[in-house]
């Protein structure tokens, strides 16, 4: 209970307090958070992934479990969330915000920041950062297919990503690390200093978006969504380390990542093609509140992987 009272004071709390900060603001001074992603979308987060990506590296061997473990996690929820939703007879438009509110996780504005404080090393923000990029392929192409069911391609869906500066920002990263090329330093300051300004944007960007979200306790769909996702993730999340073999602060991370609360990114998918944003609002909210719980439990436990 120390150990569980002790993370909570030292590792949530000080992610929970910017957030707080950011819903208070909205509610007083209604920010365009529009502009604040952007800030994170097109500077923060490509600055952040290369200087990262340059400097560590993770081997073939390693790159590889990683990916297909995360893969064979995303599988695994799927195929829960569909039992759920026969259970729970809901119809389609339901049943894909349902899904979309489990499979897809906050990996970035919350995972970014959460492991960072953890273990403040390179090797573990690079493993964080695979698993966000997993998370936003997918989101961007099973994720997009799933909430429009038949409005869009999959081509169109994969060709998004190649829309993102990060995807850039990664192969840059790479490429420079493979031809030994120093960036002139000028240039790494002001990628650093750009780097530095993701967390507290995207912690107080988070609370903005939560604070136009309406909260209602009584959807018992919404309960089942914040089970599956805080509690089966990181158990499913914990299999699949053991059966890859996968231990260490990699799967640890892996498993925190799969403990975080439901994508913002969820409700912009069911908004955009309108399968019930209600229901996707309401899952955001009261996940990110309850991982205020749930968080602590996953990473005491997840030092004995």
């Amino acid at each position: 209970m120390q150990t569980i009272s002790f993370l909570f004071f030292n590792i949530i709390l000080p992610i929970f307090i910017p957030i707080g900060a950011g819903y208070l603001l909205q509610r007083k001074f209604p920010l365009n958070v529009a502009t604040l992603t952007k800030v994170q979308f097109y500077i923060f987060i490509p600055a952040l992934l290369f200087t990262t990506i340059y400097k560590t590296e993770l081997n073939s061997a390693l790159l590889r479990d990683l990916i297909l473990a995360n893969l064979v996690l995303f599988v695994l929820l799927w195929i829960a969330c569909l039992i759920c939703a026969r259970v729970l007879k809901l119809d389609a438009s339901k049943r894909s915000a349902f899904i979309n509110s489990v499979c897809f996780y906050n990996s970035g504005n919350y995972c970014i920041p959460l492991v960072q404080l953890m273990y403040h090393t390179a090797f573990a923000f690079s493993v964080q950062i695979v698993v966000m990029l997993i998370q936003q392929l997918l989101t961007n192409t099973v994720g997009v297919m799933n909430a429009s069911s038949a409005n869009r391609s999959w081509k169109g869906a994969l060709l998004e990503n190649f829309k993102m500066p990060m995807t850039y920002a990664v192969l840059l990263a790479v490429l420079c690390r493979w031809i030994n090329l120093d960036v002139p330093k000028p240039l790494w300051t002001s990628m650093e200093l750009m780097a530095q300004g993701l967390v507290p944007t995207a912690l107080i960007t988070l609370g903005a978006q939560l604070a136009s979200t309406r909260l209602y306790l009584r959807n018992f769909r919404v309960l089942v969504s914040n089970g599956m996702r805080l509690l089966a993730g990181p158990l499913l999340a914990a299999g699949v380390c053991l059966m890859f073999g996968i231990t260490g602060v990699v799967a640890q991370v892996m498993v925190i990542c799969a403990a975080a609360p439901s994508a913002v990114n969820s409700v912009l998918l069911a908004i955009e093609y309108k399968s019930d944003p209600e229901f996707a609002s309401q899952t955001v909210f009261l996940s990110t509140l309850l991982s205020a719980l749930s968080m602590p439990v996953v990473i005491a436990l997840v030092q004995y992987l």
